[in-house]
């Protein structure tokens, strides 16, 4: 709800993110659950990431001491998957427990957070900053909103819950807002969500949901052409929450877009085509960098126009880092685990949805859908890198795997009319467990 700031609540270097993985790993370990954690590809993919990632840190931390470790996390917030596995393998009765909890978190979420948002984008200047640090208590990017906004949209759309029509319009006014900051916000809404409506077959509702909000897009981009002068931003902090910006970014993507859109595009593609350099075609190969180097230091990317921010550590794409850093056998690791966990993801909603069982295939869709959120904005931006979207995001991941295995079990042991199966999705879920 207020982002960064609450990244900082703690004692460095232990700050709230830390001392929830390690009170994670306590737990992990009171529910004896760790090895059945990795019963899964997914988890042995990401268990080995975690330890080339190690392995890539350790030597490193001697020289870049706490840098070291901050750009580890990428990977190593991982373990927070792990957490979740095992606390769901314990008690399968969990899944409901988290579905009714996201479900009252949205419930909040929805309507305040375009408020939230507006305060920090109008008002960051009235903001504090958190006490010892240069980081206002509160500071909301848009890529948080975007995938967690997709997220409930997508909690919806399945039929975990229903909604108001005045809770729909503030959350579209959320994705609004949110795509005007970030084309990767603005494409970690539309495609997990046009993806889930397809599959679904909800059409109808997508084209109508299309046809109004064009309508209301057109009319206000219409009034803001005849009243108001277009004003270029200089960084993507100063772009205007309008219907301008948001046509700027699209054509941005499609084709040429505005001077500043322009640039930040041309500067992410010339620091990637120096990374495949060095990586892919170079010396690197094998090791990458390592991680606490700062890589826009090493390639020549300081953000020189914004001296009092922090030192810019990452090249806005989580694949990129994890090749500068890890090198190529990072790389593959890192894709060969998404690989495999959509796979499985979707293998399961296949095989639910074959079965009549469009509950369980609903709750498959939106772990996946809510995931490829986070990785799309990952693309654009630094997201996995920090707790804020990192934390959630492996979290999404451990859920998936922990219910993935709980559904093959009782699917194999015909558990279906057993207490467990009875009371592992909300009432209006349960419709889709067949008879006896």
């Amino acid at each position: 709800m207020i982002g960064k700031g609450f990244a900082y609540l703690g004692l460095p270097p232990l700050f709230i993110g830390e001392i929830a993985l390690l009170a994670g790993f306590v737990v992990v370990l009171r529910t004896g659950c760790l090895v059945a954690a990795l019963a899964t590809l997914p988890s042995l993919v990401l268990a080995a990431t975690m330890i080339w990632v190690l392995l890539r840190t350790l030597p490193y931390v001697g020289a870049y001491g706490f840098d070291a470790l901050r750009d580890s996390v990428v990977i190593m917030y991982g373990g927070f998957a792990f957490v979740i596995i095992a606390l769901l393998l314990e008690d399968g009765r969990r899944i409901n427990s988290m579905l009714r909890s996201f479900g009252a978190f949205l419930s909040i979420y929805g309507p305040t957070i375009p408020f939230i948002y507006a305060l920090h984008h109008y008002m960051a200047n009235y903001v504090p900053n958190w006490p010892g640090y240069n980081v206002p208590v509160l500071e909301i990017r848009s890529g948080e909103i975007a995938v967690h906004l997709t997220g409930a949209a997508l909690f919806v759309l399945v039929g975990f819950r229903k909604v108001s029509s005045l809770w729909i319009l503030f959350v579209l006014a959320g994705m609004m807002m949110a795509s005007v900051s970030s084309r990767g916000a603005l494409l970690a809404i539309v495609l997990p969500i046009i993806f889930a409506v397809l599959v679904l077959g909800k059409l109808r509702e997508l084209a109508l949901v299309i046809v109004v909000g064009l309508a209301i897009f057109a009319t206000a981009y219409a009034v803001e052409t005849t009243f108001r002068d277009r004003r270029e931003a200089r960084a993507s902090s100063e772009r205007s929450l309008s219907a301008q910006q948001i046509v700027d970014n699209v054509v941005s993507i499609v084709g040429q877009g505005g001077e500043q859109t322009e640039g930040t595009k041309t500067w992410r593609l010339e620091w990637w085509n120096i990374i495949l350099a060095n990586t892919m075609f170079g010396p690197n190969f094998w090791t990458g960098r390592g991680f606490g180097l700062n890589l826009a230091d090493a390639d020549g990317f300081r953000d020189g126009d914004h001296p009092d921010l922090p030192a810019l550590r990452s090249p806005h794409n989580v694949h990129m880092t994890m090749l500068a850093r890890a090198g190529v056998p990072g790389a593959a690791l890192w894709l060969g685990f998404l690989t495999s966990w959509f796979a499985m993801m979707m293998h399961a909603m296949l095989t639910a949805r074959r079965h009549g069982q469009t509950e369980w295939a609903g709750l498959f869709l939106f772990a996946s859908c809510y995931a490829a959120s986070f990785v799309i904005n990952a693309s654009f931006d630094v997201a996995l890198e920090g707790p804020m979207q990192g934390i959630w995001f492996w979290c999404l991941i451990g859920f998936g795997i922990g219910t993935t295995m709980i559904y093959r079990y009782m699917q194999d042991n015909c558990l279906w009319k057993a207490r467990l199966g009875r009371q592992l999705l909300p009432a209006r879920a349960r419709r889709g467990l067949p008879p006896a």
